[in-house]
């Protein structure tokens, strides 16, 4: 499968993120829990320099959920850190740790990292953020991949914020309201009549996601119909059920849709209905399109938050970053699956196109 970049990055952007080039281009090597760790406790820590015997300062990474594409927000973060000269194995130790979907785990693994004596936790996701929030009141905790960091307590603005935390996010994943993705909807569908939403009820964000999209699609003179999932084995059935409700394309939200998308996907090319989704990965696994905030620059921007946390600088003193850019990757092989031919139009003003020699960018 090849991958070609639309809009190539500048020099010095390109060096900083060819791991996330090469992680993105390989659908197989990325975001996979190693199989010789505890998905529950991984550790990343590289000896980039020779062993010291004073202890390094810990840094927690801890996950609300699996997804492909873990290591494209992770290793930014690392880009972030390597920037302002600060490398794992020599100058901090980084532990990561993952819900894996059950978010009531979260509150115990916030609790182990500041057992730890962790210097700094990275709350990946908005649900980690909201426990970090209630749990971790004197450790720093630096957020990242996430939409609404004032819904789960963390501050009031982007400078008023409670003094332990600090991150980077983007409203609505680059699409506040939710009209952006429905417009991508329509062009890549012009004769859509019904939207599909895969969301889960447990999850405040993905009710919200879907409540806006319905509201944007509606205007948008469309019909929806969603379907709840509680766990990961529901969502082939709940997506089999979207088949039945006759919808022209499915988007999901939430963290136990993502998880199962590989049961989504099946089910959604037996019926011939295009994904869409909110993560640019998935469209590697068959989703046709993808609109999605720039977070390779808002990773780096967390990362050199970090540090500067770690030189002694107070997360109260730093203000959220706010990730405005967007990108769109497409998928023409995996539209062709289910019938569907991407415009020329599309395909050249995609940031991202996954497979098959196509138009790029100029």
């Amino acid at each position: 499968m090849g991958i070609h970049p639309g809009l190539p990055f500048q020099p010095f952007t390109t060096l900083r993120f060819a791991r996330l080039a090469a992680c993105l281009a390989v659908a197989g090597g990325c975001g996979k829990p190693d199989a010789k760790a505890p998905a529950a406790e991984q550790v990343a820590a590289t000896a980039s320099a020779p062993a010291q015997t004073a202890a390094k300062p810990l840094i927690a990474l801890i996950r609300a959920a699996d997804w492909m594409g873990n290591e494209w927000g992770e290793d930014a973060i690392k880009v972030g850190l390597r920037e302002s000269d600060l490398e794992a194995g020599r100058d901090y130790e980084l532990k990561i740790s993952s819900a894996q979907g059950d978010l009531a785990t979260l509150p115990s693994l916030i609790d182990a990292a500041i057992d730890a004596k962790a210097k700094v936790i990275v709350a990946l996701q908005d649900a980690t953020l909201e426990a970090a929030v209630k749990r971790a009141k004197s450790v720093p905790v630096v957020f990242h991949l996430l939409s609404d960091p004032f819904a789960a307590g963390a501050g009031t603005s982007d400078s008023n914020h409670l003094p332990n935390i600090t991150g980077v996010y983007s409203p609505g994943f680059g699409d506040p309201e939710q009209t952006r993705r429905v417009a991508l909807i329509r062009r890549v569908l012009p004769k859509a009549r019904r939207i599909g939403i895969l969301f889960s009820p447990e999850d405040k964000l993905s009710v919200t996601f879907k409540d806006r999209m319905t509201k944007a699609a509606r205007q948008a003179h469309l019909q929806v119909s969603d379907a709840a999932v509680g766990n990961v084995s529901e969502v082939g059935e709940a997506t089999r059920s979207l088949c039945g409700k006759k919808v022209d394309a499915i988007e999901l939200y939430g963290n136990v849709a993502h998880a199962g998308f590989a049961s989504l996907i099946k089910v959604a090319n037996e019926c011939r209905i295009p994904v869409f989704s909110p993560s640019p990965f998935e469209v590697l696994k068959g989703a046709v399109a993808s609109f999605f905030p720039d977070f390779q620059e808002g990773g780096a921007e967390a990362g050199k938050m970090i540090a500067r946390i770690l030189r002694g600088e107070s997360p109260g003193s730093i203000p959220f970053y706010r990730v405005q850019a967007t990108k769109i990757a497409v998928n023409p092989s995996g539209a062709g699956k289910v019938g569907v031919t991407l415009s020329p139009d599309v395909v050249k003003q995609a940031d991202t196109v996954v497979g098959g020699d196509t138009t790029r960018k100029k």
